[in-house]
């Protein structure tokens, strides 16, 4: 059994991103591991790309019998899995040498950490809309995020007092976990759309202490092919985090219930804000998302219609 198991969903790579992607990983200090890649079926051959890198006894290349999606396609890396500790490593992204050594370390001195999000840098491919978002992210996770362990409670309660805005624990190619909890929490929700990371971070976070890494230890890849891009074009997850909230609230109880409830009922105005901003530009939503917001509106319309007064009195007084 190997120390860690590196998993690498893929899905139409560019062979540049996925070469570098793999030499990253064969440069790693820490050489106990297992790559498990698994492929979605489409007009790109996965396999050629990575045919010289087979070699290597420590990587394995699985061919899906169907698309899966991408929360199914990071589940099927997940059952395969066989190690104390997994680390997803996505398409287009780079480690630094010391990656998986640091997080090891960091595993080996705090027993009550079930998981590790790195620090690393924005590289920006294409010249796109969503560049400003990075450095505004950038620029929280240096003002809010100490170094070191934060525990479950800790964390929790500072992410709803800023309505869980932006994604702090980060994107899942820099996200180590103990195997332990992934077997405690279960998969990714493959119905998400875009908040599929964060909902799996708040269940680990109900059960886990987390463990912020500052140095940087990789590059994420932002590019106009990425799924991350295309869910923000698009407007498909804009409504995910109704559900995020609404899972969350439903496990809590004491105190820090009511704070889930109030950094919600924040929430709501927010994204009826981007809503009625998206409607003015003339985009659409997801038929997903819409078909979420009008189960959210019926459970809870006395949160949206106060949501939807509040939003038009501020803008009244505006202008």
């Amino acid at each position: 059994m190997s120390k860690i198991s590196v998993l690498l969903p893929t899905y139409k790579p560019r062979p540049l991103h996925l070469t570098e992607t793999l030499e990253g990983l064969r440069a790693q200090t820490e050489t106990d591991w297992e790559c498990i890649i698994c492929d979605e079926p489409t007009e790109i051959d996965t396999h050629a790309i990575v045919m010289e890198y087979l070699v290597d006894e420590r990587i394995q290349f699985h061919k899906n019998k169907k698309c899966l999606g991408i929360g199914g396609n990071w589940n099927q890396c997940l059952t395969k899995a066989t190690s104390p500790t997994t680390a997803f490593l996505f398409q287009d992204d780079v480690w630094e040498p010391s990656y998986l050594e640091t997080a090891l370390d960091i595993f080996e001195t705090h027993h009550s950490v079930g998981f590790i999000s790195m620090n690393h840098r924005y590289q920006h491919d294409d010249d796109l809309w969503t560049k400003d978002g990075y450095h505004i992210l950038d620029k929280i996770k240096e003002d809010v995020l100490r170094p070191g362990m934060w525990s479950k409670e800790e964390f929790l309660t500072m992410w709803l007092e800023r309505n869980m805005h932006p994604n702090l624990i980060g994107e899942p190619s820099f996200v180590v976990i103990r195997k332990s909890v992934t077997d405690e929490v279960g998969t990714f929700d493959e119905h998400m759309v875009q908040f599929l990371d964060v909902e799996y971070w708040l269940r680990c976070l109900q059960v886990t202490d987390w463990f912020y890494e500052d140095t940087i230890q990789g590059r994420f890849r932002v590019h106009g092919d990425a799924a991350s891009f295309q869910n923000n074009s698009s407007g498909n997850g804009l409504y995910d985090r109704l559900t995020c909230y609404e899972r969350l609230i439903k496990a809590l109880d004491g105190p820090i219930k009511q704070l889930a409830i109030h950094s919600r009922n924040r929430s709501v105005e927010d994204m009826i804000k981007k809503f009625l901003m998206r409607v003015k530009k003339g985009k659409g939503t997801s038929s997903q998302g819409s078909s979420r917001v009008i189960k959210f509106v019926i459970l809870h319309p006395i949160i949206v219609t106060n949501g939807f007064m509040k939003v038009i009195y501020r803008r009244l007084l505006n202008k």
